[in-house]
């Protein structure tokens, strides 16, 4: 872990000297500076139309054009109130702030930076919108809100527990970005505060896009070797904040040597976890808050590169072989044959001496079919636990993608030669054998459980299966909360998706690591799938078949879930999860209290709601997700009502996105 993993900026409220000031922050590795766009003495009197000759600020040549696009975030001046009460003051300083971003536009400036002091900023929202939609190239907005609003702090006492002070500048800030329609080119920047809030403030704040941080020079004391430190709280509250790509910037007095606050930064940054601790964070890092369309590997074959990445979760498949191992040995039970798996070692070893008792079990082998084999690692997982368990196994791979056929028969060819492994290609819901299998082993759940159409797939291939038989996995679980994302709202509005239009993007599933989100309420369980599943029952409770003499199922759901607000927020969608149990105990889940450690297969689905809902605490949201099913394709309705408040049924009849059978 190194420096450059971090960008921290130094503030100056005046500069005499933009050269000279840049160039001691560079000396001291700051990565940028903020800086006045005009002399905070030098008041403009605008007139528009007047014929005025002469500068309001200092020429571009100061410095060079790389620095002026890379090294410097622009504040512009603090006096302008373009939503004053004064018609005469509000025009005049609309028309400052417009020559001032004008400015800031011919610089190419990477950022500018501008002040929210109450929450009246309905005409500011106006000329940003305005600033944006007319040029090619804007920079982004850095909007300054203070932690507390110090002016309602003052009419409380210090015994009141009022939160009201601390809400005050979200308010603000939620509702400005409301008016930009949460433009992801905005993003805000927290002034930290001597005293703190709660954690559940500082959490709501997680959901935000955080662009910067301003650390106070006068949060920081003086340790006994006389280097600025700061306090236990602000520490976390800042590495939290540089966790979720905030950048800081150190303001104010210089109490100490200025390269001390970057070097005080620098040591909070490099005692942080390493995410290479976590294979998970490892392994998602570049890809927060990046939206990915769902795969369809039913309707599409794998390529390489996708199965090379999911055959790198060891997690999944230790899980799979435990499974597997231990529904060896309940079948060996019932032939007279094996104990317990519990304490034996899961490896890619040869096989293991048992104890006395332990007898291999003669005869016949045990048939157990891998469905959607891919290359091959479930194949692997189950010759694994047949030598763990001392276990006679006849595989058969079953799988479609003829690239994937390619690489499993040179696997028995080369691999697997003195082994009982067949190969047969085809669709797993029409392939039909003589042989039924003990054991189907499938790895067909998406990020949301059965939206890669794993209940379909394993419905159609029931016919493999012996009576009895075991099916791994046994039942997957859906889950949904609903959450404040203003990042990955905006992110599915614009995002290149099979649609590329914005009411049909927000009527789409996302695949996505999400990392500035925050949970307005607790993960609860939305659908459920078991196999081998039961068939529908006709008026006479008898259970129906299908032309083959299969279970006729139905995987058409409905659900409705509800949730009670506990603080103010805004309401931009759902996370999805899923967990499974596999066989007996062994389970995998993706849901955040029960995720499996280290597994990386998944990540969440985000499901968006199309205009988000404002929620206030003790509110009721109620939402019904509808999984729909016809001939030839699967997809997903919902809705959610927040008091008077309702949204459109969302996806109605498929038309933004579907899964194909």
């Amino acid at each position: 872990m190194t420096q450059s993993d971090i960008s921290c900026g130094l503030e100056y409220v005046i500069t005499p000297d933009l050269q000279a000031c840049l160039t001691e922050a560079l000396h001291y590795n700051y990565s940028f500076i903020v800086a006045p766009i005009v002399h905070p003495r030098f008041r403009r009197h605008h007139v528009m139309n007047t014929g005025k000759i002469g500068g309001f600020t200092r020429s571009d040549m100061v410095l060079s054009p790389q620095d002026w696009t890379t090294r410097i975030v622009g504040r512009l001046s603090p006096y302008l109130n373009v939503d004053s009460d004064v018609p005469v003051v509000r025009q005049r300083h609309e028309d400052c702030l417009n020559e001032e971003l004008a400015y800031c536009r011919g610089l190419g400036l990477p950022a500018i930076m501008i002040s929210l002091t109450g929450k009246n900023n309905n005409n500011l929202a106006r000329i940003l919108q305005s600033y944006h939609e007319n040029c090619h190239h804007p920079s982004l907005v850095w909007v300054q809100v203070p932690m507390v609003d110090s002016r309602s702090l003052k009419t409380y006492s210090e015994t009141d527990e009022s939160e009201s002070p601390w809400n005050e500048p979200w308010y603000w800030w939620s509702k400005f970005h409301e008016r930009l329609d949460y433009d992801k080119k905005v993003g805000v920047v927290l002034e930290l505060s001597a005293d703190l809030p709660s954690k559940e403030i500082l959490n709501r704040w997680l959901g935000e896009p955080v662009k910067a941080v301003i650390v106070p020079t006068s949060l920081f004391h003086t340790n006994k070797k006389g280097y600025p430190v700061l306090s236990r709280a602000h520490q976390e509250v800042v590495v939290s904040m540089m966790e979720h790509e905030a950048q800081i910037v150190v303001r104010g007095a210089r109490r100490s040597n200025v390269e001390f606050y970057l070097q005080y930064v620098y040591r909070l940054w490099q005692r942080k976890p390493n995410p290479a601790d976590d294979p998970m964070l490892s392994y998602a890092r570049g890809w927060e808050d990046y939206l990915q369309v769902p795969l369809q590997p039913l309707a599409d074959n794998l390529d390489t590169h996708t199965y090379n990445v999911f055959e790198k979760d060891p997690v999944k498949y230790d899980q799979y072989q435990k499974a597997i191992a231990q529904a060896l040995i309940d079948i060996g039970n019932n032939e007279g044959g094996l104990n317990n798996i519990s304490e034996l070692p899961l490896k890619d070893t040869k096989p293991l001496d048992l104890d006395k008792n332990t007898k291999k079990i003669s005869g016949k082998s045990i048939i157990v079919m891998v469905l959607g084999a891919g290359r091959g690692p479930l194949v692997r997982a189950t010759l694994n636990a047949a030598d763990i368990t001392n276990t006679n196994v006849k595989v058969i791979a079953v799988e479609k993608n003829p690239c994937a056929v390619v690489v499993l028969a040179a696997q028995v060819r080369e691999i697997w030669k003195d082994r009982d492994v067949i190969v047969i290609p085809g669709d797993m819901r029409y392939t039909n054998l003589s042989s039924k299998a003990d054991i189907i082993v499938s790895e067909l759940l998406g990020s949301w459980g059965d939206n890669e159409l794993s209940p379909e797939c394993l419905d159609g291939a029931a016919g493999l299966l012996k009576p009895g038989g075991i099916s791994i996995p046994s039942v997957y679980k859906s889950y949904v909360a609903p959450i404040s994302s203003p990042r990955l709202w905006a992110a599915a509005k614009v995002a290149v998706g099979p649609t590329n239009n914005k009411d049909k993007n927000l009527e789409t599933l996302w695949v996505v690591y999400m990392q500035s989100k925050h949970d307005i309420a607790e993960t609860k369980m939305v659908f459920t799938f078991e196999h081998p599943a039961n068939g529908k029952t006709d008026h006479e409770g008898q259970e129906m078949a299908d032309y083959r003499g299969l279970p006729l199922t139905d995987n058409r759901r409905s659900s409705t879930v509800s949730w009670k607000v506990e603080q103010d927020n805004v309401m931009h969608g759902f996370g999805g999860y899923f967990d499974c149990s596999l066989y007996g105990k062994e389970m995998i889940s993706i849901v955040p209290t029960t995720h499996s450690p280290g597994m990386i297969s998944w990540f969440p689905i985000f499901i968006p709601i199309k205009t988000p809902l404002r929620v206030q605490k003790g509110d009721t949201i109620t939402a019904t997700f509808w999984r729909c099913v016809d001939s030839r394709r699967v997809w997903y309705e919902w809705i959610v009502e927040v008091g008077n408040q309702v949204t459109p049924i969302h996806n109605c009849n498929g038309r933004s996105s579907e899964m194909l059978l």
